[in-house]
């Protein structure tokens, strides 16, 4: 049995921003039920969008 993952918030934003390492988080999220975010991190992501483009892109990241 694999190992479950933990996203953090930076993780996240690699992923929408397509940075390197995207390929990596990506991979991750494709093993159901072994990859999470926290309600944390996903807030900071929400948060960290919203501030930096707008209100609509934050509710969409």
């Amino acid at each position: 049995m694999g190992s479950l993952l933990l996203l953090d918030t930076s993780a996240l934003l690699t992923l929408r921003d397509d940075k390197p390492g995207a390929g990596r988080v990506e991979e991750a999220l494709e093993q159901p039920g072994r990859c999470y975010a926290c309600f944390l991190s996903r807030m900071e992501v929400l948060y960290r969008v919203w501030k930096d483009e707008d209100e609509r892109s934050g509710r969409l990241a």
